[in-house]
């Protein structure tokens, strides 16, 4: 029998999911500080080299936003809120050294860079398993969560 989710289910992913939003935006600002600072109007995307860094910066961080919420909520959904909201923050966190350590030099972003990949990573492995562990559960039988719990205990 499946289990419903209840929005305490879901808060700290919410907390995460908005804070991922206000980063976004937070990019997007640095750019346009830039822009100002320069005199650099839309849609001209050459400049200084502090610029054009702070523009990949985004541009990165926004080809990465849909990956991240799809394995964000479905991890949420399918496993459980706590991991999921723990390696949200180490995203969160990896993606805002990210921003500020390109906009300073390009080779500032690289270990933030790959702190936020392995935060992906578990997010997708947390979604999988979850998504498995369902599957396996409503159209197997097999309640791996059960089995699992009473070789612990």
């Amino acid at each position: 029998m499946m289990s419903s989710l209840e929005l305490k289910d879901l808060v700290w992913v919410g907390v995460i999911a908005v804070g991922h939003a206000f980063q976004l935006g937070h990019a997007a600002t640095e750019v346009a500080v830039l822009r100002r600072k320069y005199k650099i109007n839309p849609p001209t995307m050459d400049g200084p080299p502090d610029f054009l860094r702070a523009v990949r910066a985004q541009q990165n961080c926004l080809e990465f936003s849909v990956p991240f919420e799809i394995v964000l909520w479905t991890s949420a959904a399918f496993c459980h809120q706590a991991p999921t909201a723990m390696l949200g923050m180490v995203y969160l966190y990896a993606r805002q050294r990210y921003i500020k350590g390109y906009i300073e030099a390009a080779e500032k972003r690289v270990p933030p860079f790959w702190l936020s990949i392995r935060a992906l990573q578990g997010l997708s492995v947390l979604s999988i398993t979850g998504l498995i562990n369902v599957v396996l559960r409503e159209y197997a039988g097999v309640n791996l969560v059960a089995m699992a719990r009473e070789r612990i205990f």
